[in-house]
């Protein structure tokens, strides 16, 4: 199983999010606390650090790889940012292809943590359910996916529930989620959910993993 196959796009869209947006993100409560002035300077100075922070990003990650080391000294130095959860996701990623999965997990349980953005905590959720299947730990990865926050990752949480299911012999259990996630838009584009419900139909199919 692929941990981090199918959120790729997601996690490029948070980026190019950041990317565009960052400068932009400016709390509209401190032009009336300090002032048109105050606030021109602050809006200066916030965009500075916007710039400052999305190059030492970039920095992070050559062509010869991530650096482990700037990166989780950058999550601890911009732990308030964006750009830190990222961060920690390409560190979770980096410790996956090590199979180093403990400090990949660490690294997603951080970003649940601390990031205000639901999504970006759900798509962490599911990494880390993944990484947590890898460590031998299916039924506490079963337990964080008890509820999605938002409806965009019903069929994702609901197909590795299934999963989870169907390797403990809980046939009827998997069944229903991978219906569940082929009822919420599950089957675009991810042809193994419906080789799964096909091979469940009959009495002696098989689930492809």
């Amino acid at each position: 199983m692929e941990i981090f196959s199918t959120e790729e796009q997601q996690e490029e869209a948070i980026k190019n999010f950041l990317s565009k947006y960052s400068n932009a993100i400016i709390g509209g409560f401190v032009a009336g606390l300090v002032g048109i002035y105050g606030y021109n300077w602050y809006q200066d100075k916030t965009i500075a650090d916007q710039e400052a922070m999305s190059q030492e990003f970039t920095q992070i990650e050559s062509e010869t790889g991530l650096n482990k080391e700037q990166a989780a000294e950058f999550v601890v130095q911009n732990s308030e940012s964006g750009f830190a959860v990222l961060a920690s996701f390409k560190l979770a990623k980096a410790f996956v292809e090590e199979q180093a999965f403990d400090k990949a997990a660490e690294q997603l349980k951080w970003v649940i943590n601390n990031s205000e953005d639901a999504s970006v905590v759900d798509l962490a959720t599911v990494r880390l359910a993944r990484v947590q299947i890898a460590l031998g730990q299916s039924e506490q990865a079963y337990t964080l996916l008890s509820a999605p926050k938002t409806e965009a990752f019903v069929a994702q949480f609901a197909e590795l529930k299934g999963d989870i299911d169907y390797k403990a012999g809980r046939i009827d259990q998997a069944r229903e989620q991978y219906q569940l996630a082929a009822d919420n838009d599950g089957l675009t584009g991810n042809p193994g959910l419906k080789m799964k419900l096909d091979n469940l139909a009959t009495d002696n199919g098989t689930v492809a993993l």
